[in-house]
Order: C-alpha cells, then sequence, then structure tokens
C-alpha cells in the first residue's frame, strides 16, 4: 500500500496493519537469529556465510522502512482527519455520518447548533436510535409531543431505506430538512439544513394564492377563528389553515391542495386520532350522502387527553368546510364541575344529618376551623419565606449568569478594536455582539421584573436632583441620538423630587430608549413641567405615535408598538413593563399621550420637594471637591488597576483595555494587587473592581484601602453584578463610580474618557497632583 492511499484508512485498519507488521518482523528476527547461528558453526570458507548474513541484514532494512511507510501513512491519516473536520464545520447545513453499525463517526458544529440539547450524546460511538430517542423525549419536534412512540416509529422506518428528504417543524418555530443517503460502505450520511424562512415565503405565497379563490371560500376561511379545512363539490381539498393541521396533529406539509377527503381523514387516523367506531362511519357516511347531509359535531380524542372537535358544515355547492376546536379544557371543566355539585350534594346531605342528629357535629366543625386556620399561618409563613428565598436565589443568580456574559462582551469588544478582524468578520461580530446584547437586556429585565413581582425590592426614597439625572442621561443618549442623526434636547432643571433615585433613572431611561427606537426622524425632548406640589418629567418624540387602543398594551410583558416603515421593532418589549411595576412601588403616576402621525408624549409624575429643604439636603449631600474623582494624571500615564476573581474576565478587560491604548494589571484580590504593584513600584490611575473578590476584602473597601495607602482619592470604578440599592447608596457614599455587569464597553470607555479629560484640565490649570507609586 503506498502512502498516497494510508489517509483513505480508518485508525483501526491502521492499527491492524501495523500490528501484522511487527508480527512478520519478529518473524524475521528469528529467521535471523536462526541463520546467524548456522553460519556461526559451519566450517565453509568459501563465503557464503557472509552472504546468508548480508541477506538477512537487508531484509531487516527493508522492513524497518516499511514500519517507517506506514508511521508516515498513521500520521497523514490523522492530518486528513483534522483537516476534514475542520473541513465539516465550516459547512452551513448540518452533518452528520454514521458507520456500518449506525454509530456516529463526524458530527460537524452546525447539526450541534441546531439541537443544543442533544450535544452531549453527539460524540463518536453514540448509536443513531439513542439520539433519536432523546429527541422524541425532549420533544424537540412538534410531532413528537403529542405521541412521541409514533413519531419515533415513523423516524426509525425513514432511517431504513436507503435514500429520504423530509421536513420537520421544531418546537421553536424553525422548520428544517433532512436528507439521508447509504455511503457504499454500509454508512450513513446526514445533512440537515434550516429552511424556516422559505417554508415562511411558502406560507405568504400559500395565502396569496388563497385571496384569489372566490369570495365565498375566502369569507368563509376569514370568519372561522379555529382550524379550517374545506373540501369542493368532489371532495377534493381546496383549502386549509395552518391551525387545522395542528390540531389534526398533522404534518403542514402532508396537506396538499387536491388531496380527497378518504386520504385526509385515513392520514387523521394514522397520526393518533381516536374516535368510535361508529361516528368514524357516520362521518364517512355525511361525507358520501350529499342529499341528507345534516349539522354533524364530532369530537377527536388524542393520547395524552386532547380532545378536538370538529363541526361538518355543507356549503351551497355541495362542498362543506370542517371547523376544528380545541375543547380539552371545555370538556375537562365540564367533568370538573359535574363531580363537584356531586361532591356538595353529598357534602351538604352529611351536614345536614349530622346536625340533626348530634350536636356536637358543630363543636367539631369549630375545631377544623381553628386547625385550618392555623394550616393557614403556617402557609403563610412558609410563603413568605419562600418569597425571601427567591429573592436571594435572584440575587445569587444574577450574579452567576451575569459573570460570563460580562466575560464574553469584553472579549466581543477587543476583537472588534483590533486590525487584523476582515470586514466579512466583522459583520458576524457584529451580528454576535447583538445577539449578546439582546440575551443581557432580556435577562437583567427578568431580573428586575421576578424581583419586583416577589416583593424582594424595597424602594430607597430619597430626594433626587432632577439636574443631575438629565446630565447623566443626556451623556449616555446622547451618542445614540447622534449616531442615528436625531436631535436629543435636554431642558436643564433645578428641581428636587422624592423619590428612589435608581428605580426613577430607569423609568426615564426606559422612556428614552423608546423614543430612540421607534424615531426616525426630526427629535426627541427630555424636560420637566411643574403641577401643583408635583413635577412632570417628559419625554416628546417625533415618531410615528401609538394608536389610542394600544396605549395599555405596550405596557404588558413582551409587547411592543409597531416600527416605522418596514423595520422590525427593537428591544424585548420589557421595558415598559419595567417601567409599569416600578412606578407602582413608588406610587408614581406615568402618563402617555400619542397619536398615529403626531409623535408621543411619556410621563411620570414625582412629588416635588419644597425649595428650602431640597437645597439644604442636596448642601448636607453634596462631596467635597477634594472626594471628586478623576484627580489623576494624563491617560497615557499611569496604569489601571483591575480587581477580578473571575480570570476570564480579568484577561477578557486587559484586552478590551489594551484596545483602548491602555495599560492594566490585574490581580484576584486587594493583597496580591496591593503586593504587585509595590514590587513593580506601580501608580494607578483609576482602579476598576469587582464586588467580590478572593479574600475577605471586597472591591468598595479594597478601593478605599489602595486610596488610603496612595494617600489621594484615586478615581475608583465598581463593576458588578450586584444590583442591590444597598451596594449603589454604599458605592456613592464612598465617591465610587457604579457599572452594573454585564458591563457596556462603550460607557465604560466614556466614563475612563471623562477621568482624563478632567485630569487634563487640572494638570494645565496647575492644580493637579503628581502620581506617587505605592510605597
Amino acid at each position: 500500500m503506498s502512502i498516497s492511499e494510508a489517509p483513505g484508512l480508518s485508525r483501526r485498519q491502521l492499527q491492524e496493519q501495523l500490528r501484522a507488521l511487527e508480527a512478520e518482523n519478529a518473524k524475521l528476527r528469528t529467521i535471523r537469529d536462526a541463520l546467524i547461528q548456522q553460519v556461526d558453526r559451519s566450517h565453509d570458507f568459501t563465503g557464503n556465510a557472509f552472504k546468508l548474513f548480508q541477506s538477512v541484514a537487508e531484509l531487516e532494512t527493508n522492513v524497518e522502512k516499511r514500519i517507517q511507510r506506514v508511521a508516515r501513512a498513521m500520521n497523514e491519516a490523522k492530518i486528513a482527519r483534522r483537516q476534514l473536520q475542520q473541513a465539516i464545520d465550516s459547512i452551513g447545513e448540518g452533518f452528520l455520518l454514521y458507520d456500518s453499525d449506525d454509530r456516529i463517526v463526524l458530527c460537524n458544529r452546525r447539526y450541534r447548533e441546531l439541537f443544543p440539547s442533544l450535544d452531549d450524546i453527539l460524540v463518536p460511538g453514540t448509536p443513531f436510535e439513542e439520539i433519536v430517542r432523546r429527541a422524541a423525549e425532549t420533544s424537540i419536534i412538534v410531532e413528537a409531543v403529542t405521541d412521541p412512540q409514533a413519531w419515533l416509529a415513523a423516524r426509525m422506518e425513514r432511517h431504513s431505506r436507503k435514500h429520504c428528504q423530509f421536513q420537520q417543524l421544531l418546537s421553536d418555530g424553525r422548520w428544517i430538512q433532512i436528507s439521508e443517503r447509504d455511503t457504499e460502505e454500509g454508512g450513513r450520511v446526514v445533512i440537515v439544513s434550516e429552511i424556516t424562512h422559505f417554508k415562511r415565503l411558502q406560507e405568504t405565497r400559500r395565502l396569496t394564492d388563497m385571496s384569489k379563490q372566490p369570495d365565498l371560500l375566502v369569507a368563509t376561511v376569514a370568519s372561522i377563528a379555529q382550524g379550517v379545512v374545506v373540501f369542493d363539490a368532489d371532495m377534493r381539498l381546496v383549502t386549509w389553515n395552518s391551525q387545522a393541521a395542528m390540531l389534526l396533529n398533522l404534518p403542514y406539509v402532508d396537506m396538499h391542495a387536491g388531496m380527497e377527503v378518504r386520504d385526509l381523514l385515513r392520514l387523521v387516523w394514522r397520526h393518533g386520532a381516536r374516535v368510535p367506531r361508529s361516528r368514524k362511519e357516520e362521518a364517512i357516511a355525511w361525507v358520501t350522502r350529499v342529499e341528507t347531509r345534516y349539522p354533524l359535531r364530532l369530537e377527536i380524542t388524542y393520547r395524552g387527553g386532547r380532545v378536538v372537535a370538529s363541526n361538518f358544515r355543507s356549503m351551497p355547492d355541495d362542498g362543506f368546510v370542517i371547523t376544528l376546536t380545541d375543547v380539552t379544557a371545555q370538556n375537562e371543566a365540564a367533568r370538573l364541575l359535574e363531580r363537584s355539585n356531586e361532591e356538595l350534594e353529598q357534602r351538604v346531605e352529611e351536614r345536614t344529618r349530622a346536625l340533626t342528629e348530634l350536636n356536637e357535629a358543630l363543636h367539631d366543625e369549630v375545631r377544623r376551623h381553628e386547625a385550618t386556620a392555623r394550616d393557614l399561618e403556617r402557609a403563610r409563613r412558609a410563603a413568605e419565606m419562600a418569597n425571601l428565598s427567591k429573592t436571594r436565589f435572584l440575587a445569587a443568580a444574577s450574579h452567576d449568569l451575569l459573570q460570563p456574559l460580562n466575560a464574553a462582551r469584553l472579549y466581543l469588544s477587543a476583537l472588534d478594536n483590533t486590525s487584523f478582524v476582515t470586514a466579512e468578520a466583522r459583520d458576524l461580530l457584529a451580528n454576535v455582539t447583538q445577539a449578546f446584547h439582546s440575551t443581557e437586556d432580556l435577562l437583567s429585565a427578568l431580573l428586575d421584573i421576578s424581583k419586583m413581582d416577589a416583593g424582594g425590592y424595597e424602594p430607597q426614597i430619597c430626594d433626587v436632583s432632577v439636574g443631575d439625572l438629565f446630565r447623566t442621561l443626556e451623556t449616555e443618549f446622547g451618542a445614540l441620538a447622534r449616531q442615528t442623526n436625531l436631535t436629543l434636547t435636554v431642558v436643564p432643571s433645578s428641581a428636587v423630587v422624592r423619590s428612589d433615585p435608581h428605580l426613577l433613572r430607569r423609568i426615564v431611561q426606559n422612556f428614552l430608549s423608546n423614543a430612540l427606537k421607534y424615531t426616525t426622524s426630526g427629535g426627541i425632548l427630555l424636560g420637566v413641567r411643574r403641577r401643583g406640589s408635583s413635577v412632570v418629567l417628559e419625554i416628546h418624540d417625533t415618531g410615528n405615535g401609538i394608536a389610542r387602543e394600544h396605549h395599555q398594551t405596550i405596557f404588558e410583558e413582551f409587547r411592543r408598538a409597531a416600527a416605522p416603515g418596514n423595520q422590525r421593532p427593537g428591544g424585548l418589549g420589557l421595558g415598559l413593563a419595567i417601567v409599569k411595576r416600578a412606578a407602582g412601588l413608588l406610587d408614581h403616576e406615568i402618563e402617555l399621550d400619542s397619536e398615529p402621525g403626531r409623535g408621543s408624549r411619556f410621563a411620570v409624575v414625582v412629588p416635588l420637594v419644597p425649595a428650602r429643604a431640597s437645597a439644604t439636603s442636596l448642601q448636607s449631600a453634596a462631596p467635597q471637591t477634594s472626594d471628586a474623582p478623576g484627580t489623576g494624571e494624563r491617560e497615557e500615564s499611569g496604569t489601571l488597576f483591575v480587581l477580578e476573581n473571575d480570570s476570564h474576565i480579568a484577561d477578557a478587560m486587559v484586552r478590551l483595555l489594551a484596545t483602548w491604548q491602555m495599560r492594566a494589571v490585574t490581580a484576584p484580590s486587594y493583597g496580591a494587587l496591593l503586593k504587585r504593584a509595590r514590587s513593580e513600584g506601580l501608580a494607578p490611575r483609576a482602579i476598576i473592581a469587582d464586588l467580590h473578590l478572593d479574600g475577605d476584602i471586597d472591591g468598595i473597601d479594597a478601593i478605599i484601602l489602595l486610596r488610603a495607602h496612595l494617600g489621594r482619592q484615586v478615581p475608583g470604578i465598581l463593576v458588578t453584578a450586584d444590583r442591590s440599592q444597598e451596594i449603589r447608596q454604599r458605592a456613592a457614599d464612598k465617591g465610587i463610580e457604579y457599572f452594573s455587569k454585564p458591563v457596556r464597553p462603550g460607557q465604560l470607555r466614556a466614563y475612563l474618557a471623562h477621568l482624563s479629560a478632567a485630569s487634563a484640565v487640572e494638570a494645565n490649570s496647575g492644580t493637579g497632583m503628581a502620581m506617587e507609586p505605592i510605597a
């Protein structure tokens, strides 16, 4: 076998050939030793002994060369296998290769992405039957939801064919096409393509064609909200809707125009529909006897207790229509009501007889009520404890879930700032970054909503400066507005209100975010209007506006207003839901004025603090000038200290800062950072710290201690997944800027630039202090 043929062999075949060559080599060594012994015993001095020895030596040399060739062939086979794996990973479709024993040989990355719940078993050696059985148990496929065993049998039958191609609807709404073909060696190749986009185009085209049907058919389909199946006078399928296919438990692709009614009924029975034989015959007779048709109602049951009511109605042209409705809940409610009535009557009789026969039953009832009251009290206490546990769990979960997302966001931002990323890769990177942003926003919003619903958030009411709030929001949203060619106008205000600063900022922030999303031209105005003892914080935009019938629904979860033009609405539909809950916790009123074509006005009404009281409270709470951050040198001098005990996040932060031409050093604890700073003579320009660090000192205390060692107020930045009001207030009291995880790289960079600008101004004015390393 030549070396060029080696890559086509499997590892097991190469190992078998190597073992055969080793056995042959052992035999040759035995022959060589025997010949040498014979030469030693021989008295022939003619030179024959030397020739025999020379032949043996040449034979041994040839064997060694063959062994070397086999070794090179095995190495080339490994390289070829690795190249093959890389090649199939680059394929846009899912790829799976089975051997002759129906076990996985190769599986590419795309296949794992299509079926993430199967990732742990998509490894070489896993049999096909185990994979499809897991898919049936986890209900990945819609057809497997009602009757997993029936779908499993059908899937195994398709797999047994030499070649097959079919389509499947996944439980998450995606469509896939599966193509299978046998290999010449008895294996099996499976190709999976996602065709969701094409199925939606097909549905759109079918509905468009349906709109061209006669007016009577269109009116019939449009007037029925349930599943609809329409047949013509020749008993052939004319039109249907997707709800009908779902209720009948039929694959959507198996229904086609022109299908005879008998074929459709057989398909229904085959997919698990259960109907009494007499009723089945009655339905067939109704279809075939046009002249004696009467309104017929037939109930179809499926495994799991689902019941679908089908109503047969004749149409004027001898065609007929079948409407389908899921009545499982109604039937179950009727049975429960009947059972409850029977039990109620029985209890009434028993109570009446007991009261008549023995007056003591009344005392027993009182005792039972007292026991019930005690049980209810215990249940109430247990519910309160469960509520508290849920709040603690949410706090812990927010940290654990947001940590990896924070590292991923930092890595993506660092990668986006590198020069070796191609334009095509940058587009993919932008899509990945957007997906992470959506995941972060959804997770953050869900955690906030859960805390509010569970009563885990206690508002911290204090005096809030509206001017400071507006300046912060103007800095945050001004750049976003300029990117979309919008004008953000913020009217300064000196008003001071009574509210929770975090929740109030979240309300106005969500209003501004919505205004930016749904405004394509013009501008946005943020201002304050006085109303008696309160002020109204208003956000006006020049967007398309919102119809009055949607003014309430947009404050519900996952409900979004229509975006302008043909754009898809942005966001997750949770921002206004959070606004509604936050306003409820604060007892603030939310206002909305909007009409289509005239823009929108969102507002929140907040109680006003009297002018004298507000001046006193703000003056006492204002930090001293010496405590303000930003007393370092210019951006190019000094090092950023990063305190982070998660190595992935620390590495991502350093890489990100490096792309911004900023030097940083990291440490997992306060002690480690102090030791490194002293040994290297480092002078920090700012300190970026996580709250939870190794050791007993957390991030806030670490910044305070480092400031004490330096003898100056180094700017401190707290980056943490803990969003509690207590941590925010603690950081604010110590003059530390708060950023929640996952941190937005743009905001962090803007704040660092702000620190650099502030330090530059101080340096130019002669008031800046030189940074000294930690002694």
